[in-house]
């Protein structure tokens, strides 16, 4: 059981807002059929307007989910351009979670996020130097690869 372990409950109440919805009220089918919803879990992180900032679908194990959560979590600070909160999450992943699935995906980002804030190549180039070493036969090696 994933919700029940004290680690992703810490997670989720430092960093979220939760709600749960059941799909099988018809009071709920306006936010069903608002983001589509087709299968569960699906886990979503909105802003406060309600926009969708990152998503996933199907149950995961408490680590796995953990480091996807940060992962997530990292990603939508990102987008909203709060690099210095997008690379501590997307760092407390790695430190906590480096062979997590959702490991490689914050180091790419490291890189970008890192990127994104200073405007230096050599930042982006540093991440992705370390995700080549460290998960090298990951889809996100693959994805910052030019070649």
């Amino acid at each position: 059981m994933t919700y029940p372990q004290t680690f992703v409950q810490d997670i989720i109440e430092a960093h979220c807002v939760p709600a749960q919805v059941n799909n099988t009220l018809d009071a709920n089918k306006p936010t069903v059929e608002r983001f589509r919803h087709v299968w569960t879990p699906d886990v979503r992180v909105l802003d406060g307007s309600g926009f969708e900032l990152y998503h996933w679908n199907g149950y995961l194990p408490p680590a796995e989910f953990a480091a996807r959560l940060l992962t997530g979590l990292g990603y939508s600070r990102f987008r909203l351009r709060q690099f210095d909160e997008a690379a501590n999450l997307y760092a407390d992943v790695l430190r906590r979670f480096p062979t997590a699935f959702a490991a490689p995906e914050a180091q790419y980002f490291i890189g970008v996020t890192a990127y994104r804030k200073t405007g230096e190549a050599n930042a982006l180039l540093h991440g992705w130097h370390e995700l080549e070493k460290a998960y090298p036969q990951s889809e996100w090696a693959v994805k910052q690869n030019f070649d």
